[in-house]
């Protein structure tokens, strides 16, 4: 399994990314099925697609938003070598392509003025290698170079610090074997969950992923991934082997997953579930649905964890009636993460809709004491959004409204109903050419708690007042307590290679 890149490696990819950037842009006429199939070239997109949310189905043709490589119907691949796939496949074996990207960011705290506002700019230029060698072979690379100024640095009075990053997002081989079972090894992408901006279910995933973010642009993992499609029904099974943290032969994560369309009368949809585990891991299950309701689709996400590797916290007095903070053995219990979501497409104008999203999710991980959830947050234990017991979300997409055929409107909002903080978030997408766009967003930060960037000053004290702090949390707390973001805006520009 692959790891981490060489210094050769980093030359090489270097060197690639310099050749797709001044060589000529070659591509396929015509994308076939067996593109579809395989994932497709990853030709970059210019049309924005928020990640909070994605219309169940395109208002016009010269308006569809078209799904990216991990977002490819997986049913679809047990079509990629029938004759009429293999007859229009494309005569090219080898594909380069990528993505430019610059963005400059403001952040403007409670503290400060406008004018005195962090102001930071990154870069970073996304490339990936698309190797078709046979029909039933596919070798696929993505990776970046991006550097990032920090704005923090110099907002405190020292110098200005920027570093080079060089990353692989993924990279893996694919064949299909007997055309009934498809293999995958390698550094892959999996995106599980139906729900919108949580994903408790998606459980092989390295990181939880980021609801605002137009891309996903999270590394993979470095998985050995079974698919068996059942082209009739649409159904799809997986097996998988998950080596990304596994120190040891008998160590790996091991993880089945079933996905089975249903219809009875007016009601269809699709049913998920997914099991997860190893030696001296979690045991994880998943279910999702969703389903259409009338005018409304419904979605589920349930998932449930026993033998968590999580620590959990509660509080505790001393014999001196002092305050302590303790941990909480819950690994014979089954944690469990619910997220419930409606969408709705309202059709405002003859040839526009916008599409609705409202979503609640119940954390069992989570916790509905203020102090305890700093706690757990500063201890590294409890990721953003997923410190509280319960958040609601809600989101509005306008695709190419009215005459803006090559413009995308999004609305969002989050809040933490443990420490009552919000964020409320507008963005405006918009194509400039046919590989270039620009992206706009604002955001507002408010309430006392997750969504301001610190912790506020009166729940720092009352976890300072625990008789056995750790020097380190105390530390952390020092540097976070009453930093308050307000106002965040950013734009950015793109070009696809």
């Amino acid at each position: 399994m692959m790891n981490y890149l060489t210094s050769k490696s980093r030359s090489i990819l270097f060197s690639a990314l310099v050749a797709v950037i001044s060589a000529p842009q070659a591509r396929a006429g015509n994308s076939t099925l067996e593109d579809e199939m395989f994932g497709g070239a990853q030709q970059g997109t210019t049309q924005l697609q928020p990640a909070a949310a994605k219309p169940t189905q395109p208002k016009k043709e010269e308006k569809s938003v078209q799904p990216t490589q991990e977002e490819q119907p997986a049913q679809l691949e047990s079509r990629m070598l029938t004759p009429t796939a293999l007859e229009q496949k494309s005569p090219e074996t080898l594909t380069l392509g990528g993505r430019l990207e610059l963005q400059t960011l403001l952040t403007k705290g409670k503290a400060n003025s406008i004018g005195d506002a962090p102001l930071s700019q990154s870069t970073s230029a996304e490339l990936y290698l698309d190797s078709r060698p046979s029909d039933d072979l596919r070798g696929f690379a993505k990776g970046a170079i991006s550097q990032r100024k920090s704005a923090q640095a110099e907002a405190n009075g020292a110098a200005p610090t920027s570093a080079l990053n060089i990353d692989i997002y993924e990279m893996w081989v694919k064949w299909g074997g007997q055309r009934s079972v498809f293999t995958t090894v390698g550094k892959q992408k999996l995106k599980w969950g139906a729900a919108s901006f949580w994903n408790p279910t998606d459980f092989l995933a390295v990181q939880p992923k980021d609801p605002f973010a137009t891309y996903d642009v999270r590394p993979g993992t470095n998985l050995l991934k079974l698919h068996m499609p059942f082209e009739k029904s649409g159904n799809n099974l997986y097996a998988l082997v998950n080596f990304e943290n596994a120190s040891k032969a008998n160590s790996p994560t091991l993880a089945s997953r079933a996905e089975l369309n249903y219809g009875f009368g007016d009601f269809s949809g699709e049913v998920t579930g997914t099991v997860a585990g190893g030696k001296d891991q979690p045991l994880r299950f998943g279910l999702d649905l969703s389903t259409g309701l009338g005018p409304v689709d419904l979605v589920v996400e349930s998932a449930w964890t026993r033998k968590s590797k999580q620590e959990f916290y509660r509080r505790s007095t001393n014999s001196l009636g002092n305050l302590a903070f303790v941990v909480d053995d819950r690994s014979s219990k089954a944690i469990a993460q619910i997220v419930t979501g409606i969408r709705y497409d309202l059709k405002y104008s003859d040839s526009d809709t916008a599409n609705l999203s409202l979503e609640y999710f119940w954390n069992d991980a989570g916790y509905s004491d203020v102090a305890l959830e700093a706690y757990s947050f500063v201890n590294g234990q409890s990721p953003r959004l997923y410190l509280a017991n319960r958040y609601v979300a809600a989101n509005i997409t306008l695709i190419a409204p009215g005459n803006f055929n090559d413009s995308t409107v999004l609305f969002a909002g989050l809040c933490n109903l443990t420490d009552k903080s919000w964020l409320a978030r507008a963005s405006l997408g918009n194509k400039i050419s046919t590989r270039s766009s620009v992206e706009f967003a604002l955001a507002k930060a408010g309430g006392l708690g997750e969504f301001t960037g610190g912790i506020p000053n009166s729940v720092a004290n009352d976890v300072k007042a625990a008789v056995n702090l750790p020097e380190p949390v105390r530390s952390v707390l020092d540097r976070v307590s009453g930093v308050q973001q307000d106002w965040t805006l950013s734009a950015t520009a793109r070009i696809d290679l």
